[in-house]
């Protein structure tokens, strides 16, 4: 049995914390966006938000945090990719909301 290396495995810790946070932050988008589409309630948007921004902000401490491994796998391309959809969707929304 190999030993285990401390450092791959709390990168692939990272990872799934990172992908389960990429699901919060999409539901979250698509619940403020469904809300203001639809008219449901204009005042829970601006909680939508306060919360989209948070989940930004812990986001982005997760993506660098990762990014520091400097991994070169596949894996580190989808999470760039996803997080900068992730950005630009929230970053729409903000502004379907504001506009």
């Amino acid at each position: 049995m190999k030993k285990l290396d401390v450092k791959h495995t709390a990168f692939h810790i990272l990872i799934g914390v990172y992908f389960l946070w990429v699901a919060v932050i999409t539901v979250l988008i698509g619940m403020t966006a469904f809300n203001e589409i639809n008219h449901i309630n204009s005042g829970v948007n601006e909680v939508f938000l306060f919360w989209i921004l948070l989940n930004l902000f812990m986001g982005t401490a997760i993506f660098t945090v990762i990014r520091m491994f400097r991994n070169k796998t596949i894996l580190n391309r989808i999470v760039l990719y996803s997080y900068v959809f992730v950005v630009g969707a929230s970053a729409g929304v903000w502004y379907l909301v504001k506009a």
